[in-house]
């Protein structure tokens, strides 16, 4: 059967297809994500929430984490799952509270925004500079993540399901986004844009390119969770709310 808006809004990251450098592992009592640097907890479903936070520390540390996200949507097992992990210690995180959302209306265009697919490992490192000076990534972590980017683009081009869009006003690159294909559906994550150039609808082209790849695959379907800045725009772009879910971190 396949997955409600609401499913998909609330645990985008359980129903993503493979993709290079993140391992999936489906347990009964929640969906555990593992990256290169850290691993994210999704769909709890869990009837011993302490066995299972302590599975989840056990995996992480031996994969070399230092950090360990619990993503709790609205449908979480047991309904208290957030006091709990408070409780057991985990803190919350600095973006403490993100909106499920999708949308399965055609956006506006934006005139004057050229949004361009990145096809070249050059192109996305340039890409990726706007992601970091507007989240204000310090020069060392940029140094290792380029390291890192640099080692996973062969394979996320080859994969298929990976997209990123660079964005230019005037000629000049100002924004960056990703796309990630679902099966039924695009997933957006990031949509950055750098403080000059916005008020444009620099964001909101970069909405308009991943729909129109939705679209063009057959899967006129968004989803997102958004963040308070996005939350608004998204809504004025057709988009629908459909739960809140809560993140939590355990420092290992």
């Amino acid at each position: 059967m396949a997955p409600t808006r609401e499913q998909l809004a609330e645990d985008t990251i359980s129903y993503l297809p493979p993709r290079p450098t993140f391992e999936r592992v489906e347990r009964d009592d929640l969906v555990y994500v593992a990256g290169l640097r850290a691993a994210t907890v999704h769909r709890v479903r869990a009837h011993d929430l302490e066995a299972s936070l302590a599975w989840t520390r056990a995996e992480s540390r031996t994969r070399g984490h230092r950090e360990l996200e619990w993503w709790i949507g609205e449908s979480a097992i047991p309904a208290d799952t957030a006091d709990r992990l408070l409780a057991l210690g985990l803190v919350p995180d600095e973006v403490p509270v993100l909106t499920g959302m999708t949308c399965t209306t055609e956006p506006p265009r934006v005139p004057g925004i050229d949004v361009r697919r990145v096809g070249t490992l050059e192109d996305y490192a340039a890409a990726l500079e706007i992601d970091w000076e507007v989240w204000q990534i310090s020069e060392e972590l940029r140094e290792e993540r380029r390291r890192l980017e640099v080692d996973r683009w062969a394979e996320m081009s080859a994969s298929g399901v990976v997209h990123h869009y660079a964005a230019f006003l005037d000629g000049r690159r100002v924004g960056f986004a990703r796309g990630v294909d679902m099966e039924h559906g695009v997933a957006l994550f990031g949509g950055a844009v750098l403080p000059e150039a916005r008020g444009n609808g620099v964001y909101r082209a970069l909405v308009r390119a991943r729909w129109d790849h939705a679209v063009a695959r057959g899967t006129p379907l968004l989803v997102v969770q958004a963040g308070d800045m996005s939350t608004p725009v998204l809504e004025g772009l057709g988009f629908e709310r459909h739960s809140q879910i809560l993140l939590f971190v355990d420092r290992l």
